[in-house]
């Protein structure tokens, strides 16, 4: 279900309430309408002009003054004038609606001869812009000839006028409800611009560094200001904060080494031969255990070293170390193989090599370590919608990782203990670090089933692109964020 945005809802309430505002008043109108009188200040009726031009008929002229004074008003004007409703005046010209206007009277007057005509209301409509006089009619008046020659003109102005001809006042009303409408809108997207500013910048902060701080919004309202306060003493807090771990963290490491690095040189004096090689082997963990530790804290620091790493060699290297040359092995019976699209034995990433090898190498021991076998796959995947990206996969012939423990075990630490064995030694860090470093460079790593039934391991990073033309520099592809 779509949850409409705080400038929308902001801009729903105040539609609300406008609308709202806008039926009570039609309401009391309504009502005051209701109960008004007869003699409210409106045009006549088709029936009551004939009716009026009945009775003038009727009557004498003396008493033509007592009816013409009764059906006067303040804005209706009855009288009558010595000629005939025909001929046209040159200040006097037809408005919209006129012939609807016209028929009407003339089915109700029969044949008394009926004119309909509107003065303008300003002198600047004169001329060509007689055509915008149906915007603002000054005064509409209906002639409808008597019996005895004289000409009866019933004249209505302002309001009333437009309410025969040209818009409606409540046309005008709703403009200016739609003008204000969008002014408020407008209003409300500004204030609300702060909250996408500050959406936006959460989602940049960078992990183990310092964000760049929201700048102030004097004009916002106070809570959205304390918010951006908020926010960036949260960022700076949670900086100094990582600093610290990293901090201790070094400490930790440097003077646990150093007591390893004693240990070790006591262990070369113990006698017996097994128990000695066990000692240093315990030690040698212990000083891995160190830097997984250390260089799992460090995975969330952006990369300050960067350079153009081409990825086939780094591949290439992690093969060879481990395949020792074998006269008489056969080809590819080698626990390592590597296969290269030709598209990535030129892909270039953006980023440490130091870093790099060692997520690949952490990727490589765990299926050697798990899987007996750790098959290489290289490729460049150009559809991606970041940008072109890196892909590799490293697949083994293990038991695999269920599905449910998969996102558990990139965590630092973790273990699949019902499904690896833990006689494999290892503190769990492995894909952990693995996944850091993939992050790091503005890519993922993500665990699946391989075709042989072991885990695959597949790695996307962002490839370094070459803007085409001379001049151009390149750029590593949107992936990083």
């Amino acid at each position: 279900m779509m949850r409409l945005g705080f400038g929308a809802r902001l801009f729903a309430i105040f539609v609300t309430s406008l609308v709202a505002l806008q039926l009570l008043a039609v309401v009391a109108f309504v009502l005051q309408r209701s109960r008004a009188t007869d003699s409210e200040l409106r045009l006549p009726l088709p029936d009551q002009a004939a009716a009026l031009a009945e009775l003038l008929d009727g009557l004498p002229k003396t008493d033509w003054p007592k009816v013409l004074r009764a059906a006067n008003s303040v804005d209706l004007s009855v009288r009558i004038v010595e000629r005939r409703p025909d001929g046209r005046e040159p200040d006097w010209y037809e408005a919209p609606l006129v012939d609807f206007i016209l028929r009407r009277y003339l089915g109700t007057l029969g044949d008394r001869p009926v004119r309909v005509r509107v003065e303008p209301s300003n002198e600047v409509l004169a001329g060509p812009l007689r055509l915008l006089a149906w915007v603002s009619p000054g005064t509409i008046e209906i002639e409808i000839g008597l019996k005895g020659g004289e000409t009866l003109v019933v004249s209505a102005g302002g309001v009333l006028a437009l309410s025969v001809v040209g818009l409606p006042p409540g046309f005008w009303a709703g403009m200016l409800g739609l003008l204000v409408a969008g002014v408020a809108l407008h209003l409300l997207r500004r204030e609300a611009r702060p909250l996408r500013d500050l959406a936006a910048a959460v989602d940049r902060v960078p992990l183990g560094a310092e964000a760049p701080a929201i700048p102030d919004r004097p004009r916002s309202a106070p809570e959205i200001r304390a918010l951006i306060g908020a926010f960036n003493r949260l960022t700076g807090r949670i900086a100094d904060l990582l600093r610290a771990r990293m901090a201790l963290m070094g400490g930790i490491s440097h003077d646990l080494r150093t007591y390893v690095t004693r240990l070790r040189l006591r262990a070369d004096l113990i006698p017996d031969r097994q128990e000695r090689a066990r000692t240093i082997a315990d030690l040698d963990e212990m000083s891995r255990l160190l830097d997984d530790s250390l260089l799992a804290c460090r995975t969330g620091v952006p990369v300050i070293n960067e350079e153009l790493v081409a990825i086939a060699p780094l591949l290439a290297r992690e093969v060879s170390d481990r395949t020792p040359p074998a006269p008489g092995k056969a080809q590819g019976s080698a626990p390592v193989s590597l296969t290269l699209a030709p598209e990535a034995e030129t892909a270039e990433v953006l980023g440490d090599p130091i870093a790099l090898r060692r997520l690949f190498a952490n990727l490589v021991d765990n299926a050697l370590k798990y899987g007996g076998v750790a098959d290489i796959a290289a490729g460049v995947d150009r559809a991606a919608p970041e940008g072109p990206a890196l892909v590799v996969t490293i697949d083994d012939d293990g038991p695999g990782i269920p599905d449910e423990q998969r996102a558990a075990l990139l965590e630092p630490f973790a273990r699949a203990d019902a499904s690896r064995n833990r006689a494999t030694g290892g503190a769990g860090l492995g894909l952990a670090i693995a996944r850091g470093v993939a992050e790091q460079h503005g890519g993922t790593l993500t665990l699946g089933d391989a075709p042989s039934g072991g885990l695959r391991a597949t790695v996307r990073l962002p490839m370094f692109v070459t803007d085409a033309g001379p001049g151009s520099t390149g750029t590593r592809s949107s992936g990083d964020g």
